[in-house]
């Protein structure tokens, strides 16, 4: 199926169905033998040195008993969100032309979700980018749902503070962010991270908020993908926000 095509049939399940209900927001806890299947994009990635690569040591280290697994499926570059910038080199990978492959190849216990950095492409706030994410963010559930895996969602990372733009280009793109891009787009990506009720939204973590505490020594080489001290900051919030 086409990205729009699912993104449009998507919004129009979000606008005829109810998730009222009860929802239980104390810390997700990990049984034994648990597969956490990890969602990203190339912060998730990160080479396979970064903060899921972290989560496993830190796990074998501290509960080896749990018996964890975490398997990284993170991709450079993807969206939720089916958004491509003008400025961007081709089409921006989208989870969900991948994402049943992974499912039926890969049996899973967890999803771990971590997008939005690259779902607002970088531009200025609009409703189009906002209800486009919530869309992502929801079909991924949705999909959850149908597998019954449990999910915790991670808020986007920040895009840290950086000098101006040295950008010619007249479109606004990773290269050249809207000047206000973290502040009017990724601080409401993860506002709707924050307020997702759904039954498999099982916990959320907000690792936005000590990200941009700490973004002088978290980042480094650019303003998108936090460095080695940034992904320990990102695994240790996750392991602090789990219960054993």
């Amino acid at each position: 199926m086409k990205r729009r095509q699912f993104i449009n049939r998507t919004a129009l399940a979000i606008a005829g169905t109810g998730l009222i209900g009860c929802f239980d927001h104390s810390k997700f806890q990990l049984k034994k033998n648990q597969i956490v299947g990890c969602f990203g994009d190339s912060i998730t990635a990160a080479g396979g040195n970064g903060y899921v690569e972290m989560l496993q040591e830190i796990f074998n280290k501290e509960k080896p008993e749990l018996n964890i697994t975490f398997i990284n499926f993170g991709k450079g570059s993807e969206t939720v969100s089916g958004l491509t910038e003008k400025d961007h080199p081709g089409p921006r990978p989208y989870l969900f032309e991948r994402l049943d492959q992974i499912l039926d190849e890969n049996p899973i216990d967890v999803a771990l979700f971590c997008y939005g950095i690259n779902d607002g492409i970088y531009g200025a706030p609009s409703e189009e980018l906002f209800r486009s994410f919530k869309i992502g963010v929801y079909s991924f559930l949705e999909k959850m749902r149908q597998r019954d895996i449990k999910t915790i969602l991670l808020t986007p990372p920040p895009l840290a503070e950086t000098l101006p733009s040295t950008e010619t280009s007249k479109s606004y793109s990773y290269k050249n962010p809207y000047p206000k891009y973290d502040a009017e787009v990724l601080e409401e990506f993860t506002d709707i991270i924050l307020d997702m009720h759904h039954p498999y939204a099982n916990a959320e973590i907000n690792i936005r908020k000590p990200l941009f505490a700490s973004q002088k020594e978290c980042y480094d080489e650019d303003p998108i993908h936090p460095n080695k001290q940034g992904h320990r900051l990102i695994a240790d919030t996750i392991f602090g926000n789990l219960s054993f």
